[in-house]
């Protein structure tokens, strides 16, 4: 189990990319937009950083987000720089926002790059947190 804290934060964080801004359980018309002729994938929002809430240093956690980068590429998805940060902007880890993908695959990233959560976001523009299955 996640320690509420962390979960709470999760849910008070601001997701950015591009000119799209993210928040847990808020619909996000651009979102829509963007993902609306891919129906029924969706987006995914995702971090390399802190690997199950360990912190690396910056230089480790830009070449986990290299490879991250690379793999999403790989796999054929499109890809946009983005961005999460706390609400007072004292924590920020560079992200992604990537597409079109299904939470089933998405979940299969959480774990591959070893994240306690990912926001799913649906072809309506819904985000919601996924967490990782061994805090589910």
């Amino acid at each position: 189990m996640l320690d509420p804290s962390l979960l709470q934060a999760y849910h008070q964080t601001n997701y950015h990319f591009g000119d799209t801004l993210l928040n847990i359980g808020k619909p996000s018309p651009k979102a829509a937009a963007l993902l609306q002729e891919f129906d029924p994938a969706g987006g995914l929002f995702i971090t390399a950083w802190n690997p199950l809430g360990k912190e690396l240093t910056l230089e480790d956690n830009q070449k986990a987000s290299q490879n991250l980068k690379a793999e999403l590429l790989i796999r054929g998805l499109n890809v946009i720089d983005g961005y999460g940060v706390s609400k007072d902007g004292k924590w920020r880890e560079d992200s992604f926002f990537t597409y079109p993908i299904d939470k089933e695959a998405s979940i299969k990233l959480c774990c591959d790059f070893s994240q306690n959560a990912v926001v799913y976001v649906s072809s309506n523009g819904f985000p919601e947190l996924l967490l990782h299955p061994k805090f589910s």
